[in-house]
């Protein structure tokens, strides 16, 4: 009987501390913001204090390319409460009512924002998204390697590479073409199916003359299994922070600009949430930590003006009015995008 009444016990408390377990496990699952981002973006100091000051968890994914973000959500991916789609993709998920609007009564801290940024041509107004960084798309060199020329770079130092076996091109199908399209002197952003047809033969004869394709090359330029990388500036400047050999150049044809935003999925079930998210990094103090820790460029006024001046006024991170004349936004192709895509597959076979 007394083994009974153990046992019975045993039982009961079993069941009550697995109630217990599940319950805040229920909890820990209520309390988690899902965010979609890129890598070296969030420090993890600035996530919790994230969670220490509003008790919500974040929990990350992290996407390689735009079209990876839009094929997920496409696919029917649920599960996220903030996204950070580029500039082209946010308009893209804009037209297709991917997006939940924003309340700005909840974003007290969107006056800091420079106005150049509250204006953008994909969405004027900020009525689905806020400019969370912002950047130029390039070329990282490790100039102890490989030597350049005394003038400006080329897009050809990249596509006729002097270290073919140590060279990478960005894993992303519209960087890749813009900067052969630039290199020809076109538009980044041509529709033109024979203008796209000529720059997929010219991508396909680099191919064979690279060692890969990544968009992640800071690790490998670090390394030194890369010298030459087609690169976002943010990835060039985390690696010369390394080393100071490894530099990062804007071709003189032209280059990509673009911004990463924060947007929230229609499908979000925890919008109030991510309002706080993204209202806590436009927090002058918050952002400024987030861009010290990463060297992001930063759409913040407020923030930047906060910035020690050898930040502030690197040109590489904010480029001069001049430089900004010879930088474009990526723009959606239309009826070009799927014959661009097929090439992309067939490319990339």
């Amino acid at each position: 009987m007394g083994t009974q009444r153990i046992a019975g016990l045993f039982l009961a408390l079993t069941l009550i501390i697995g109630g217990i377990l599940f319950l805040r496990s229920k909890v820990a699952q209520t309390n988690t913001l899902r965010v979609c981002t890129w890598s070296n973006y969030f420090p993890e100091e600035s996530l919790q204090k994230f969670t220490e000051e509003t008790g919500i968890r974040v929990e990350l994914t992290y996407i390689s390319s735009n079209e990876e973000l839009f094929a997920k959500l496409k696919a029917g991916a649920t599960g996220f409460d903030i996204i950070q789609p580029s500039d082209y993709i946010t308009r893209r998920l804009i037209a297709l009512s991917m997006l939940a609007p924003l309340d700005h009564r909840l974003l007290t801290h969107l006056n800091h924002l420079d106005p150049y940024y509250r204006k953008l041509s994909y969405d004027p107004g900020l009525k689905f998204s806020v400019p969370f960084t912002f950047g130029t798309t390039g070329i990282a060199v490790n100039t102890a390697k490989v030597k350049v020329p005394d003038d400006e770079l080329s897009w050809d130092f990249l596509l006729e590479s002097q270290d073919p076996t140590r060279t990478s091109l960005l894993d992303d199908m519209r960087e890749v073409f813009a900067a052969v399209l630039f290199w020809k002197g076109l538009s980044p952003n041509t529709r033109q199916i024979a203008s796209l047809e000529e720059a997929k033969a010219q991508i396909a004869e680099a191919k064979n003359k690279v060692l890969m394709f990544t968009s992640e090359p800071k690790a490998l330029l670090l390394r030194g299994e890369l010298t030459i990388a087609h690169s976002f500036s943010v990835d060039a400047i985390q690696a010369s922070r390394e080393n100071p050999k490894i530099q990062y150049y804007l071709p003189k044809e032209g280059g990509i600009i673009w911004t990463d935003n924060f947007a929230i999925p229609a499908t979000s079930t925890r919008p109030e949430e991510a309002h706080r998210f993204i209202n806590f990094f436009l927090d002058p103090e918050n952002n400024q930590k987030v861009i010290l820790e990463n060297w992001l460029a930063t759409p913040n006024k407020t923030s930047r003006d906060l910035l020690p001046e050898e930040i502030r006024n690197n040109p590489n991170l904010y480029p001069s009015k001049e430089r900004l004349e010879n930088l474009h936004f990526l723009e959606e192709l239309g009826e070009a995008l799927p014959r661009i895509s097929r090439m992309w597959t067939e490319l990339k076979s």
